[in-house]
């Protein structure tokens, strides 16, 4: 958020980012906050702003548990393929070559959905 902002340095910032949000005409916040409507006018590209870093870093967080889980599954699947080899079991080793691909699949389109964050 800008510093030199009006609101973004206001004691109630958090209130009237929740007001600007749920859609309070700026003339009553203005008047509530002892604010310029200007400033509240300026302020709502910070708020956006912010909102849309807030919705990246989810989505981040998001991508990033999916990778984990796809660790785990990779790590375990990898585990009964070699059991089913010792074993002998053909169709096992089989099945695992298939979920494998599957994560590789899952893999491919996770990096393509987020270019560069899991290379």
């Amino acid at each position: 958020m800008d510093k030199r902002c009006k609101i973004c340095t206001h004691e109630n910032l958090f209130d009237i980012d929740q007001a600007l949000m749920a859609g309070a005409p700026f003339r009553e916040l203005a008047a509530q906050y002892g604010v310029s409507i200007s400033s509240l006018s300026r302020h709502t590209k910070h708020l956006r702003r912010a909102l849309a870093n807030g919705a990246n870093e989810a989505e981040q967080r998001h991508q990033t548990e999916l990778q984990d889980k796809l660790d785990l599954y990779e790590h375990r699947l990898e585990r009964i393929f070699h059991k089913a080899q010792e074993s002998n079991t053909l169709h096992i080793s089989l099945g695992c070559i298939q979920e494998g691909l599957r994560i590789f699949t899952l893999r491919e389109r996770l990096r393509q959905s987020s270019p560069g964050q899991f290379s």
